[in-house]
């Protein structure tokens, strides 16, 4: 003891190791966790919400796994290379709602939430939550802090791992929470026992294809706590019985499709509408293109256009001189102008923002030609044909695309760009859009500037609006009538 007492360096490493090794025991979360799994028991009251993350973090490039032989059905997790493996695409419900769309979305989500077997389309029929085609023994994690409710083998979910999450968002009232039940199903083995406490991420499963399953994938659902029973299911057999259809008819025909609203939750649209805390690698890092003003996009475009119709018209007449801009003076009597409607007006003042784009490009890319003494007697119009060859009859609007930094910080507006897109995604810059643009957030609270947006807020198919958040909330942005919603906007310091 006199030796320890003198030794102060001692006891400075001894508490250094000590600190060392309760940090690692206690981990990103907290103290709550760690209290949790000391006590061994599920305490709702331990429990924190930290925000969610997807239930898996890496899947195949299928596409570019298969020209290397790789087949899902064939193949394990463990045999796709490293370089293959690419994070979890989020989850496009407009494409979803396609039937057999060639996108990623589809090839990923087999089937859609409220789907059916036969096309996969989102609601489509009575099948609760999504799958997820990934081959046998790919990683499933925990969407979020919380303890395993059940360890199920058998039955037509095969192994299946139900979490309870308390104290989460309730996404009917984001200001409010409630309890939720994520289950895992088609499992080929589990990693957790009931009652234990998980961590948001956690590994606590390999996928699948046990119970009544086609092929290797990952059942993927949320229920509510009113649920009678987790996992749920819409129909028994014998009400499958009584309408004479098999349990994948039941689900095709969209049987008891309506107890799914009243007793599930849309599984990864609430997974990423949370995405509050991020781990690293979870988000596709999409690859970082300089930044452009709206007015340079504008200008690419349209110089890009001017310079075709301009090399074509080179090859067909010989060069003229340009003379500088005239104004000419009209003296007559005006007729009177009839009353145009709203996108009449629209469609006016759109061609003449591109024909004088066009005058400003083509005056200010070439070299004009004067003579000091000859008066010009030949000039060349910069003309109705190159316009009409680039104001094309107006596209109606399929979808709306938002883009933003992904980021806010509550200190102050936050610039959003609305696009008008066409039903591939492409940008519409002659768009026709029906019906106004009505703004706000499917999840987490903020105002707008403008809130609503008409054809006339657009230009060359964008619009720049301003966003104020409140609170600390992940926002997730929709634009209403349009069903479409934008990436999350998570809260930065």
């Amino acid at each position: 003891m006199f030796f320890l007492s003198q030794r102060s360096s001692f006891w400075i490493a001894t508490l250094s190791v000590m600190a060392f090794v309760m940090g690692n025991m206690v981990g990103q979360h907290g103290w709550y966790l760690f209290m949790a799994s000391v006590l061994g028991r599920g305490d709702d009251s331990l429990i924190v919400y930290t925000g969610t993350v997807s239930p898996l973090k890496k899947i195949p490039d299928y596409a570019r796994w298969a020209t290397y032989g790789g087949n899902n059905d064939l193949h394990t997790f463990r045999q796709v290379p490293t370089d293959l493996l690419v994070d979890l695409p989020l989850y496009d419900q407009d494409a979803q709602r396609r039937t057999r769309t060639a996108s990623m979305t589809a090839s990923v989500y087999s089937v859609g939430h409220r789907g059916s077997y036969a096309t996969g389309a989102e609601d489509s029929g009575s099948h609760p939550g999504v799958d997820i085609r990934v081959p046998i023994g790919t990683p499933v994690r925990a969407i979020a802090n919380g303890i395993v409710s059940e360890v199920k083998q058998g039955g037509g979910f095969g192994n299946a791992v139900v979490v309870r999450h308390p104290n989460v968002p309730d996404p009917e009232r984001p200001s409010r929470t409630t309890t939720l039940y994520s289950v895992y199903a088609h499992l080929q083995s589990s990693l957790v026992t009931e009652g234990a406490v998980v961590q948001k991420g956690e590994n606590i499963a390999y996928s699948g294809d046990s119970g009544f399953a086609s092929g290797p994938h990952l059942h993927f659902q949320i229920d509510k706590e009113e649920a009678p029973f987790h996992a749920y299911w819409p129909f028994t057999d014998a009400e499958a019985r009584k309408h004479g259809l098999t349990l994948s008819q039941a689900v095709d025909t969209g049987l008891m499709s309506n107890r799914l609203q009243q007793y599930t939750v849309h599984p990864m649209l609430y997974v990423q509408a949370n995405h509050q805390s991020i781990d690293p690698g979870t988000v596709v890092v999409e690859e970082v293109q300089p930044t452009l003003t709206r007015e340079e996009r504008i200008a690419q475009r349209i110089q890009s256009r001017i310079s075709s119709v301009a090399e074509q018209q080179e090859e067909e007449a010989p060069p003229v001189l340009v003379p500088a801009p005239v104004i000419v003076t009209q003296a007559s009597s005006v007729a009177p102008v009839p009353r145009l409607s709203r996108t009449q007006r629209a469609t006016r003042n759109r061609e003449e923002r591109i024909q004088s784009r066009l005058s400003r490009l083509r005056f200010s890319t070439r070299q004009i030609a004067r003579s000091p003494t000859t008066p010009i007697v030949q000039s060349q119009t910069v003309a109705t044909q190159d316009v009409s060859s680039l104001v094309t009859g107006p596209v109606t609007v399929q979808s709306i695309d938002m883009q933003h930094d992904g980021t806010y910080s509550g200190r102050g507006w936050e610039k959003v760009l609305v696009q008008l897109t066409d039903e591939d995604g492409n940008l519409i810059t002659n768009p026709q859009l029906e019906r106004d643009i009505h703004l706000r957030t499917a999840y987490g609270d903020a105002e707008f500037r403008p809130a609503v947006l008409s054809q006339l807020d657009f230009s060359a198919g964008e619009a720049e609006v301003f966003m104020l958040p409140r609170g600390r909330r992940t926002i997730i942005i929709q634009a209403q009538p349009f069903l479409g919603l934008s990436k999350p906007m998570a809260y930065r310091r």
